[in-house]
């Protein structure tokens, strides 16, 4: 067993692996064979990859991506991405063959520790509430849970292809970014907000997993004069069939007709542009972001779990 970085020639066995190993997230997401390959590409890049080298030689790598190799071939692995205060795990996952084995644990260890050496001090992750396995694994290596959530959908994105014109809905502007990390840590569980706090950075430019799927976004805000009072952004991109809704922030005094009109503003701007479905999370104690997405057609379709634990 050999435990080392990703590369480029590991990347089918990769889509393998994430098709075959997480079904109920596939049957929403819909990974595009052809979108994969354009990101494996871009990532490694000639360019891209002596930047991220020279990152990861300073200390500043925004992630890791570890796997497990057994006689030459990848079966397990994990990607570790660096909010500010946190580690955050993502598709930890071992090939069927391999379980039992002590490889998860193995991953979940590197990443502590790449998280520790990074002056982290928490790291996070999400599991299904279906995946009792993985629930009690990540029990034993001291996680706790921070926040529980519903995946939603809507499966036709061309019934919300009609924009409301409601004058309160306008785009997102960067000098709103510090009035939505504010809403959104006002209305975010305790437990998870010291880990995973929003910050107004979050919100005022594109990610990197934004530039590596080639994703469109667009963003608004629900302002009637008061402050802002609900936000909401939009991504598509090629590498999937589904696009992406942020979770609805919607303020306590925000009428729930105004909060579906901001679904239906992102829902006009997705329409377009032809996605399969609509997908977006909701943590269980945002009711009024719950029923601004059911009153315009979207369903829940399963849970998850976010756990988080020390970095130490």
């Amino acid at each position: 067993m050999r435990l080392r970085e990703l590369r480029r020639a590991d990347a089918p066995r990769l889509f393998e692996l994430l098709k075959s190993e997480f079904p109920e997230e596939e049957s929403i997401l819909g990974t595009r064979a052809d979108g994969y390959a354009r990101i494996v590409r871009r990532l490694y890049r000639p360019d891209l990859r002596l930047l991220l080298g020279l990152l990861r030689l300073v200390g500043r790598a925004p992630f890791r991506f570890f796997v497990v190799e057994e006689d030459g071939d990848l079966v397990a692995t994990t990607l570790l991405s660096f909010p500010p205060k946190t580690g955050f795990l993502s598709m930890v996952v071992v090939a069927p063959a391999f379980r039992r084995r002590g490889y998860a644990r193995r991953l979940l260890d590197t990443a502590r520790a790449a998280t520790a050496r990074r002056g982290r001090r928490f790291v996070a992750l999400n599991v299904l509430g279906s995946n009792t396995a993985a629930r009690t694994l990540y029990a034993s290596a001291g996680y706790r849970e921070l926040d529980h959530q519903w995946l939603f959908v809507h499966d036709r994105p061309v019934d919300l292809a009609v924009a409301p014109k409601v004058a309160s809905v306008r785009p997102f502007q960067r000098e709103d970014a510090g009035a939505v990390a504010e809403l959104a840590n006002r209305t975010m569980p305790a437990a998870a907000r010291e880990v995973l706090p929003a910050r107004p950075a979050d919100y005022r430019s594109r990610t990197l997993a934004d530039r590596l799927f080639d994703a469109e976004a667009a963003a608004w805000v629900v302002d009637r004069g008061r402050g802002i009072e609900g936000h909401l952004s939009a991504v598509v991109s090629p590498a999937t069939e589904a696009a992406h809704l942020s979770c609805p922030l919607v303020a306590p005094s925000l009428d729930p007709e105004l909060a579906e009109a901001l679904v239906r503003t992102a829902g006009a701007w997705l329409a377009p542009r032809t996605p399969v479905r609509i997908a977006t999370s909701v943590p269980e104690g945002r009711p009024q972001s719950r029923r601004a997405l059911e009153g315009v057609g979207f369903h829940a379709a399963y849970d998850l779990f976010t756990l988080g634990r020390s970095s130490t």
